[in-house]
């Protein structure tokens, strides 16, 4: 049917996506750490990289909600505790929920590399802190913003 969604992935095809969404926004943090002086390099990653990501995102979230709920379960949704447990049920919304951190961390990283190189801190020790990002994304951000309190 035209203009439908089309059927849910199965779980096999989900793990093919997940591994693909995370090469997508590897090549961002390739960019970032790896060619920090490329006069584009910030706006390939927004644009090219999180731009593909959030296209991803907003089909992975419409798939997401046409999850039915479980027999007895809630509806999913954003707004209270139950809604977002039951949104999460489902592994497309989870790999939607993944590719929303693997844009966020993006944007968290070049927001680093901006603010660092305005203000003159050294790639070299921006780099912990876009590691400490791509993992465990606010506490990179956090890592930042001490380094940054001690050179300004």
């Amino acid at each position: 049917m035209k203009g439908q969604l089309k059927a849910l992935p199965n779980y096999q095809q989900l793990k093919f996506l997940f591994l693909l969404f995370n090469v997508v926004a590897i090549s961002g943090w390739v960019v970032i750490i790896g060619f920090p002086f490329w006069g584009w390099g910030s706006s390939f990653v927004v644009t090219v990289v999180v731009g593909l990501l959030a296209i991803i995102y907003g089909y992975l979230l419409l798939l997401s909600f046409k999850q039915k709920p479980t027999p007895g379960g809630d509806r999913p949704g954003f707004f209270n505790m139950r809604g977002v447990v039951a949104l999460f049920q489902n592994p497309v919304s989870i790999l939607a929920a993944w590719v929303h951190i693997l844009a966020f961390d993006l944007m968290a990283a070049i927001y680093i590399q901006q603010q660092g190189n305005q203000i003159g801190i050294s790639h070299w020790l921006l780099i912990p802190c876009y590691l400490l990002t791509m993992m465990f994304g606010p506490l990179g951000l956090l890592l930042f913003l001490a380094i940054q309190w001690f050179v300004v």
